[in-house]
């Protein structure tokens, strides 16, 4: 038999203990600059099947965040995409004129956002380590009112606008087309 995927009911203020420093960061953040949002907490949201559990609890998709980066590792972006759409590299590289992409590893995540792998956010932007990264978002994406993406850990799932979140980033993203059909 297999395990439900556990989701909180959506809640409204920061977790009681943070998990990681990047986890209070963003959550001192929001509260700083006043933005609204709703959060639940879940079983790790990896799969998407884990994704689909996350919209039911929200109403709204999940966005899957990816960290990439050159073959120096010297250079970085940061992709906000459909959470069901396949990601290719080739096509990201030819959308914004650059070379080959590759997935930062874990190590790399760590560094620059703060997150391991499965929570990486648009959210870890804010630390200084990730100054230099890149913002990337598909246009239909950041046509949307609202998103939902981690809150620096597999397990917390943050609900907010896109004119909330470019606000707090303090940037807009650079908005490419993807052009691949939506997986169900």
């Amino acid at each position: 038999m297999e395990k439900e995927f556990y989701t909180s009911e959506v809640m409204t203020g920061a977790p009681s203990e943070f998990k990681t420093p990047t986890q209070k960061l963003i959550y001192d953040s929001l509260e700083k600059n006043g933005i609204e949002y709703t959060r639940i907490e879940s079983d790790p949201g990896i799969s998407m099947d884990d994704c689909l559990n996350i919209d039911r609890a929200f109403g709204i998709d999940t966005v899957k965040t990816i960290l990439l980066t050159n073959r120096q590792k010297n250079r970085f972006w940061l992709y906000v995409t459909h959470a069901r759409k396949p990601f290719i590299t080739k096509e990201f590289g030819a959308s914004l004129q650059i070379p080959r992409v590759s997935f930062a590893d874990e190590e790399l995540m760590l560094h620059i956002l703060g997150t391991p792998h499965g929570a990486a956010t648009p959210f870890g932007l804010l630390r200084q380590e990730a100054s230099e990264v890149t913002f990337v978002m598909d246009r239909d994406v950041a046509a949307r009112e609202k998103i939902v993406i981690t809150d620096g850990d597999p397990c917390g799932f943050i609900a907010i606008s896109n004119k909330d979140l470019f606000r707090l980033l303090g940037k807009e993203p650079i908005l490419i087309e993807n052009p691949a059909e939506i997986v169900i």
